[in-house]
C-alpha cells in the first residue's frame, strides 16, 4: 500500500484527483449539465438492463454517478478506481451495497510505466506490452466506463515524458493502445461507455479557435448514441487565453 501511495503521488494521480474537484468548483456550476447528462444516461441504462450488480470504472468523486438511484435499484455497486478520495470512502464505507475496489484499470500498465528507465526504455516493446496485457474481467451485470477513457494514459505518458523523454507522437501511440485495450475489455451487451473525445478551444468572444482529439482509438459504434458539450474550463485556466470545451459521447455496448 505504501509503495502504491508513493507511486500514485509521484505520477500525479493524487494531485490530479484533487485538481478535478478544484476545477469543478471553480467553474461555478459550468459542469452541471455534463454531470447530469452522464448520470441520466446511466439511469436510462439501468432502467433498460435492470442489473442487480453494477460496476463503475473511474468512480472518483462520484460527481457523475447517480448513487441514490443505483442504491434504490441495485443490490451491489462496485466503485472502481486507482485512488478513492478519503471523503468518498468515509461517506460510503458503512454502506452494505457499496464496495470499493482500488485497482489500476489499465491492467497494471501504470506499474509497468512507473519502472521504465531512460537508458533501457524501448518504445516498441512498451507498446507490445500494452497490446499483450490481459484484459480485466468483470462479472457485474452492468459495467460503466465513466468519463475515463481519455484519462487512462494521461498521467502515465506525462510521467514517461519526464522520465524517458518520449515524444508527443509516442505519447499518442501509447494513448491509442491503452484506449483500444479499454474498449476491448468492456463486456458486450452489458456496458455503458461515456467519454470525452475532443477538446475545443474558444476565445474570449466565443469564437472557435481549434480542436484536438482526446481519444485516438476508434470509439465503438454501440447503441443509443448521444453527444453533448462539457464546459470544461471557461475561466481560461486549463489553456492560457482560451476557453476549453469537451465533446462527449455516450453509447451502450
Amino acid at each position: 500500500m505504501i509503495k502504491e501511495w508513493f507511486r500514485n503521488s509521484r505520477m500525479g494521480f493524487t494531485s490530479g484527483q484533487a485538481g478535478i474537484m478544484r476545477r469543478m468548483l471553480r467553474e461555478e456550476g459550468g459542469w452541471q449539465s455534463h454531470l447530469e447528462n452522464s448520470s441520466e444516461y446511466i439511469r436510462e441504462a439501468v432502467k433498460i438492463y435492470k442489473p442487480k450488480t453494477v460496476r463503475i470504472l473511474g468512480s472518483g468523486w462520484l460527481l457523475d454517478v447517480p448513487v441514490k438511484f443505483l442504491e434504490e435499484n441495485c443490490d451491489k455497486i462496485v466503485l472502481t478506481d486507482i485512488i478513492h478520495p478519503n471523503q468518498i470512502l468515509n461517506r460510503y464505507s458503512g454502506n452494505k451495497k457499496i464496495i470499493f475496489e482500488t485497482i489500476d484499470i489499465t491492467g497494471n500498465l501504470v506499474e509497468l510505466g512507473y519502472h521504465q528507465r531512460k537508458n533501457s526504455y524501448s518504445h516498441q516493446e512498451f507498446i507490445q506490452s500494452i497490446k499483450n496485457s490481459p484484459n480485466l474481467e468483470f462479472d457485474e451485470e452492468l459495467v460503466v466506463s465513466l468519463n475515463l477513457t481519455s484519462q487512462l494514459s494521461v498521467f502515465l505518458t506525462d510521467y514517461l515524458s519526464k522520465q524517458v523523454k518520449i515524444s508527443n507522437n509516442q505519447a499518442i501511440e501509447i494513448a491509442e493502445a491503452i484506449q483500444l485495450k479499454h474498449f476491448e475489455m468492456l463486456p458486450i451487451g452489458k456496458s455503458v461507455l461515456i467519454t470525452d473525445f475532443e477538446e475545443e478551444y474558444w476565445d474570449e468572444d466565443d469564437k472557435f479557435i481549434g480542436s484536438k482529439p482526446t481519444v485516438f482509438a476508434a470509439i465503438p459504434e454501440g447503441n443509443n448514441r448521444k453527444e453533448w458539450i462539457w464546459h470544461f474550463d471557461l475561466k481560461m485556466m486549463y489553456k492560457p487565453d482560451c476557453k476549453t470545451k469537451l465533446r462527449v459521447v455516450a453509447v451502450r455496448l
